[in-house]
């Protein structure tokens, strides 16, 4: 008969060489200190201990944000309202003012060269008697300096309004820092030069195609305007009306 084969057992967690890896071991090292601080840096604000989860913020820090991001904004509207009206709606409105004033005289300067001599002499009479140039030149230095004078005060004011709505951000900006409250500055930084950007297009499409095409009072109706109010005031033109028809 054959001689049964040996059976072996599995192998035991008891068995020391188990575990003995087939590779000698590496001699043991003490870790620098240097590694030890690599291996000690704290955690990110935005992280926990058990993984790259952010921390939801805290009560404090979303009123936080919310006030960083409504200072912020109020700045970046401040700066382009002062941009927009002393660049923009200030030029605009002294060219219409100059374009409305260009329909009374436009008529004249065109016929004025083919009056005969008789004719100007008149008209320069009359003009003389109603008009002193002296007194023109005067009040057209005065008016100007005055009216720069008086808008560049608005102009500076302006600049302080941004300049405080800035400092504003800035020092609560600093504040938080110090706190220290977590700030999402990047998307209060986008969000907010995202809507500024859309509403300066939405204005500069406004006035292109709404206000500058708006119809104000007309010249006929201007004219009406001065004749009855000689009329009624001064007594004049009366005679120049035509008989109503009946």
């Amino acid at each position: 008969m054959e001689a049964e084969p040996r059976l072996r057992r599995p192998p035991s967690y008891s068995d020391s060489l188990f575990f003995l890896p087939s590779e000698p071991l590496e001699p043991l090292l003490i870790p620098s200190r240097q590694q030890l601080q690599i291996q000690e840096q704290p955690l990110s604000p935005n992280q926990n201990e058990f993984g790259s989860r952010p921390i939801p913020f805290t009560n404090a820090e979303i009123w936080y944000n919310r006030c960083m991001s409504f200072l912020f904004h109020i700045s970046l509207i401040s700066l382009f309202e002062t941009i927009f009206f002393f660049q923009f709606i200030s030029v605009s409105e002294d060219s219409g003012l100059q374009s409305t004033l260009d329909g009374y005289i436009t008529n004249i300067l065109t016929s004025c060269n083919q009056w005969s001599p008789n004719q100007t002499v008149l008209v320069n009479d009359i003009l003389s008697v109603l008009i002193n140039t002296t007194e023109v030149t005067d009040a057209y230095e005065t008016a100007v300096q005055e009216r720069y004078a008086v808008n560049y005060a608005l102009q500076v004011k302006s600049w302080l309004y941004v300049a405080t709505l800035v400092s504003l951000t800035c020092v609560l900006g600093c504040i938080g820092k110090c706190v220290p409250l977590r700030l999402a500055w990047k998307r209060i930084l986008m969000d907010n030069l995202i809507m500024v950007s859309l509403l300066g297009l939405y204005e500069f499409l406004f006035f292109r195609t709404i206000i500058y095409h708006y119809q104000t009072m007309t010249l006929p109706e201007l004219n009406q305007f001065i004749v009855g109010q000689l009329q009624q005031t001064c007594g004049l033109l009366e005679n120049n009306s035509a008989a109503p028809t009946g």
